[in-house]
């Protein structure tokens, strides 16, 4: 059964001025550059799941031994970690498991990461010796809190995490508590062909379109209504209040801490569905630089000829500027960007109006472009472009096995179906 938690109309878990700085001693490793406090009263932003959460633990999770699935993200506006905030409560936390890029989020994409320590708290990486908690890493563990800031991309690995804490939660027979949080790419816009089961992977674990509208919460409701988990897992979503499904990030009145290493801002997660596609097909996609995925380029493009010969419908919401620049090693984000110290000739993207723009489908058109300009430049067969798709057909079009309207006709199928399956999962308005 899923429990559904209802909203204070107040903010919560307001953590005394002492308890901020002791937090600030006590996780020092844990808060970043990037972290900045949210001032904006509660009756004027959304409040996240993680407040209420705070305020009012659930029943069935009380006098538990708890297993914290966060990451630098997992903060409540006013700047507390969350996991000080349990302490500060009496709660009884045994473990932290952390996702791809760490418990500080600054390991580059890719990298495994080690098990580490919070003061006499054992740190377990989900992205080094195993992805999944290990029976030995739950012993001492009687329910799972997730927690961790998404950007709504079927190929963001946090959500395969997800995944498979609550696969081990049910094989296991403890709870998790989904802490719900914004999607910063929108609840409405859905954009992408469903993950085919051969094409299955860490980067893609779930049969959802790529751009797929749901918040983390309703995602995992999903994942057990459909049976992609156990369906005897006991899930509870601690929901959100003041969020809609037409919100942006901008909308929340939250402050934006980067995700990743290379999501710097919600805008950067407006677009990563659409534009982390073409490193399959050997462009630089921004990477390298301090704007990923906003701009992209090569040294054999010449970008007045892609902007003029992109349709109008595909630039809908943006603006589109020709630039010239040198991907260059950033550690912490990427040591080897595609085109690495070679000058591109490139464009850059300003989002103007996120609820008119398709970044899968300006993408697409984009591909579509370079295909007919650039036959010769751009790879044609990549395993992991067909993995991050989640089927063969944008490969088969780049091979001319298949017309590019049969390549957004399959798509749009696709959409059409997941938009009638989700709509039973959507939990706001």
């Amino acid at each position: 059964m899923i429990f559904t938690i209802n909203y204070f109309p107040f903010s919560i878990c307001r953590v005394l001025t002492s308890a901020f700085f002791f937090s600030i001693f006590l996780l020092s490793p844990f808060i970043s550059a990037e972290k900045a406090l949210c001032s904006i009263p509660a009756e004027s932003r959304t409040i996240l799941g993680n407040e209420t959460f705070c305020r009012d633990l659930p029943e069935i999770l009380l006098d538990k031994r708890l297993g914290l699935v966060i990451n630098h993200t997992s903060l409540l506006p006013d700047g507390t970690p969350l996991v000080t905030a349990c302490l500060k409560k009496g709660m009884r936390i045994k473990a932290i498991f952390s996702p791809e890029h760490g418990y500080s989020g600054k390991i580059e994409g890719g990298n495994k990461v080690k098990d580490n320590r919070l003061n006499n708290i054992k740190i377990y990486s989900l992205y080094g010796k195993t992805r999944r908690p290990t029976p030995e890493q739950m012993r001492e563990i009687d329910a799972f809190i997730y927690d961790i800031q998404d950007v709504g991309t079927r190929f963001y690995t946090y959500i395969t995490t997800l995944k498979y804490v609550l696969e081990a939660a049910a094989k296991a027979k403890i709870p998790v508590a989904v802490l719900d949080r914004p999607n910063p790419a929108g609840g409405i816009i859905i954009e992408g062909p469903l993950l085919q089961p051969e094409f299955e992977s860490f980067i893609g674990s779930i049969p959802v379109p790529i751009r797929y509208g749901l918040t983390i919460g309703e995602l995992a409701f999903m994942m057990k209504g459909q049976g992609w988990v156990p369906t005897d897992v006991k899930l509870h979503i601690i929901k959100m209040k003041n969020w809609k499904r037409n919100y942006f990030w901008e909308d929340t009145g939250l402050t934006w801490i980067p995700t990743s290493p290379n999501m710097p801002s919600p805008e950067t997660a407006v677009i990563y569905p659409g534009t982390s596609l073409l490193g399959g097909i050997i462009l630089n996609q921004g990477l390298g630089t301090p704007n990923p995925f906003l701009q992209f380029g090569s040294p054999w493009m010449d970008p007045d000829l892609i902007i003029r010969k992109l349709p109008s419908r595909a630039s809908q919401g943006v603006k589109f500027e020709a630039i010239d620049y040198t991907p260059r090693p950033i550690p912490g984000k990427i040591l080897d960007p595609p085109y690495k110290n070679q000058i591109c000739h490139g464009i850059s993207i300003r989002i103007i109006q996120k609820n008119k723009f398709f970044p899968l489908r300006f993408t697409l058109a984009l591909i579509k472009v370079l295909k007919e300009n650039y036959p010769d430049k751009i790879f044609k067969e990549s395993n992991s472009l067909s993995l991050m798709f989640g089927n063969s057909l944008l490969a088969e079009y780049l091979k001319d096995d298949i017309s590019y309207p049969e390549l957004l006709a399959s798509i749009k199928k696709d959409e059409d179906l997941f938009r009638k399956i989700r709509h039973k999962y959507l939990l706001y308005e």
